[in-house]
Formats: structure tokens, sequence, C-alpha cells
């Protein structure tokens, strides 16, 4: 390796870059992961394990004061301590992290830490020390993104990172956004005492399954100390003591809105910033990069991996793509794609929401032809015997074919019962083969048989 010192440089240890790194050396080439601060990536540290910690504490809390539907009287008041929350949070994140250090330190490729940027040479800097590769895979993470709201400059701003260090909880909350980070923080501090206003600029669910997302509004709206604007738009905002005043239009009405904090929660965008990007003249694509199915930028030796490429932020998917990366990176014959046919996306609500495959603006975009099945699962035997009150499951299968091309659940265990779907679309089976298979009695998993032979009528229709 004349005046290289690797094959591959990986830059970023969060799950999409580490993935690369092992994948790359796994290939054979001599590879080194630059990582910046902590070990352990978005998910681990201030993403999708301190936030379930967190919401498991909150649903529990839901359930156990709203237990008199099932014929349970309570003798004492439960109520939520917020320290012991965040400490147990804490304390599992230190776990997690530990875990994800020992495994990035077992591996064979170089670890180096500081800050790495690309120089007008195209050599990469770190901390002052110049390495050359053959390619590069970018695997920075992302930051959280906010919204122009007039007067937001003005005024203390949480996002979810500093959610992670609240000592406090506050009386009262205003959430802009209803991705998974609004509506799992949203509900969390409402049912820990917090009087929630959740505002969102189109209805919920929508780039997903507006009819669930009806589902989940209502769902929403029964919570005693959830209010929901969606649609709505916070116009201005404005610090009057120790409030914060939110200007709101929702509907035909414009109304003033007074709350402890403000909760942006309006996603995540690519972290690219002060990477010397502008020497490799790359092609942007939103808040990431130009990347094909082999996620090699506009430039043929950088490659890009996870939630920088602004794209699908989510860890199995970052995974996925940073094996890609990593292997192709460092010469795989044949090379790889990235197949994103069972992409999923889960938000931890109470009652969850899951989504694999299709959604039915993508069949319409690509001129699919499909058919929907559905079931309300408070209309199903074990669904009942729990007292669920809300949810939907909906299945789209190939109008001509009967294929499973997506689904879509609210309702209980939804995070796990998608799975289900993900395996019947791995196999590319259709409506009939479904009909085919045993069901065990009473399972939430067997409400699928009402969804499908609902959508056998409408293929036969």
């Amino acid at each position: 390796m004349t005046g290289l010192d690797y094959d591959v440089i990986v830059i970023g240890g969060g799950s999409a870059g580490s993935s690369a790194a092992r994948a790359a050396q796994d290939e054979g080439a001599r590879t080194a992961l630059v990582n910046d601060g902590p070990l352990g990536g978005l998910c681990i540290l201030r993403g999708c394990m301190p936030t379930k910690t967190m919401l498991a504490s909150a649903h529990l809390l839901h359930e156990t004061t709203h237990a008199s539907g099932l014929g349970l009287q309570q003798s004492g008041h439960l109520a939520a301590d917020f320290p012991a929350i965040m400490a147990r949070k804490d304390k599992l994140v230190s776990r997690f992290q530990q875990a994800k250090i020992r495994s990035v330190e077992s591996q064979d490729y170089d670890l180096i830490f500081g800050k790495a940027s690309f120089n007008a040479t195209g050599c990469l800097d770190v901390d002052g020390r110049p390495l050359r590769a053959r390619k590069y895979v970018l695997a920075t993470g992302s930051k959280a993104s906010l919204l122009p709201i007039p007067g937001v400059n003005e005024i203390p701003i949480l996002t979810s990172d500093e959610v992670m260090t609240l000592e406090k909880a506050p009386k009262s909350l205003v959430v802009q956004g209803a991705g998974p980070i609004g509506l799992e923080l949203g509900q969390f501090f409402a049912r820990i005492g917090c009087e929630v206003l959740l505002v969102n600029r189109s209805p919920l669910l929508s780039k997903f399954d507006p009819a669930c997302g009806v589902e989940l509004a209502r769902a929403l709206e029964a919570e005693p100390r959830f209010r929901l604007a969606a649609p709505g738009k916070i116009k201005h905002v404005r610090r009057e003591g120790r409030e914060i005043v939110f200007m709101i239009s929702e509907g035909c009405k414009d109304y003033e809105h007074r709350a402890e904090a403000f909760l942006m929660a309006t996603g995540r965008d690519a972290n690219l910033d002060d990477l010397g990007l502008e020497h490799l003249d790359l092609a942007p694509f939103g808040s990431g990069l130009v990347h094909d199915l082999r996620m090699r930028t506009s430039h043929p030796d950088v490659y890009v991996a996870g939630d920088a490429t602004g794209q699908l932020q989510i860890l199995h998917i970052a995974n996925q793509e940073g094996i890609v990366a990593g292997r192709n990176a460092a010469g795989a014959e044949p090379a790889l794609s990235v197949d994103y046919r069972l992409k999923s996306s889960v938000i931890f609500s109470d009652p969850p929401f899951a989504q694999v495959g299709m959604t039915e603006a993508e069949a319409q975009e690509h001129g699919v032809p499909y058919v929907f099945g559905e079931a309300k699962f408070p209309q199903t035997g074990r669904a009942l015997t729990m007292g669920t009150r809300f949810g939907l499951w909906r299945v789209m299968a190939h109008q001509e074919t009967g294929e499973i091309l997506g689904a879509s659940i609210l309702g209980p265990r939804a995070d796990d019962l998608i799975h289900i779907l993900s395996t019947m679309m791995y196999s590319r089976l259709s409506v009939h083969d479904v009909l085919k298979m045993p069901w065990y009695h009473p399972t939430l998993s067997e409400v699928i048989l009402d969804v499908v032979r609902d959508l056998s009528t409408r293929l036969r229709a």
C-alpha cells in the first residue's frame, strides 16, 4: 500500500460505522475506525435504548393507575419519581455502552479517537495526523433538526438530546413534531404528570398509514394530560417570565398557549458538518448525500451509511447499510446492494405503531395495483380479554397476485407482531398462503386471519 495507511477508513463509531469497519475487515481490508467522542452511537446514548427505558416506567404507571376496568382496585398512590426514572435510564445506558465498547475493541481493525476532516488534497486529517486510504465510509450519525419558528432563538429549546440530561420534569410542555421522537417523549411526559400539547403540521402517521393515524389520534386524545393539534402550526414563540408563550394556528383559529418547556422533535439531519466534504465535491441530497444502493456517493472512493445518509435513520437499516458500504469499500466481489423492500419502522407509543414494506403512497407512485384488508383489535378475542380500546391492523397485497406488499399495525405488541409480516414478505407469501397456515387461539397474532379474509374478499372482487 505505497503511500496509503489503510485500505478503508470508516469515520464514525456508531452502529453503521462499527458494522462497516467490521465488514471491511472481514473482507480482508486493512481498516481503521475513526471516532470523535464517546463510543456507543445515538441509539445507545440518546436514542432507542434510553427512551424505551423511560417509556417502560411511564407505560407501567399508566396501566396500574387505569386498571379499574379490569376489576382491579388500587389501595395506595403510585406516582412517577422522575430522578429515579432517569437514574435507571443512565444505569442501563452505561451497561449498553460498555457492551458496545467491548464489542468494538475486540475487533481486528484499528480504533482511532479524534476529529476527522478532509483537507484540500483529499487526505484525511485526524487531530493533526494525516491518514490516507483507498476508500472511505462516512458514518457520522445525525444531529437534531430545528424548525425556523419566529422567536425560537430567544427561548430555551429542548431536543431529544437535552431531554436525556434533565434533572426535573417540566410541569407543562409543547412538543413540535409527531414522528417517533415527538410521540414517544410527548406521551412519556404526559403519563408522568406533565400537561402536554403536541403540534404537528400534518395529521398523524400521514407518511405511513393515515387510517392508523386517525386511530392513534383517538387513543392519544383519551389521555388525560395529552392534547393534540395535528394538523396545527406554531406561528411564533416568545418568553414571558418563566413561561413560553406560543401562538398556535389550528384549523380556522389562532390562539395563545403557555407552557414551561418546548421540545423540538422535528427529526434529525445528517451530521456532516466540519468534515471538509467541500474538498471532495460530493453531491448533496436533502440533509445527506446522493448515493446508490451500493452506498457509494458521487465520489467513487467515498461511501456513506446510517443516519449520515439523511434518509432512513433506523438502527437495523443503518447496520445493513454499514455492512454493504464496508464490504463494497473493501472491494467485495460481487458488490452488495441494500434491499429496502423489507424496510420497517416502529413508534413505541401506547398503542405502538409498526409498519413494514411498501406504503400506499409508494404503491401509487410506482403504479403498483393493490388492495387493503383490515381488522380492528377491539373487535377480536384476545384483545378484548386484555381490555384493548384502540387498534387497527392493515395489510396491503398486490391486486393481481395476492402477494403481501406491506402492512401497518397499531395495537398491542405491534412492535413484535410486525415481524410476522416481515417473515412472510421475505418469503414472498401471498394472502392465500396465510389462510392455509394454522394460528393459535386466542392470540393477538391470529388477528391477521381477519385481515387476510377481508383481503381475499377484495381480491376476488
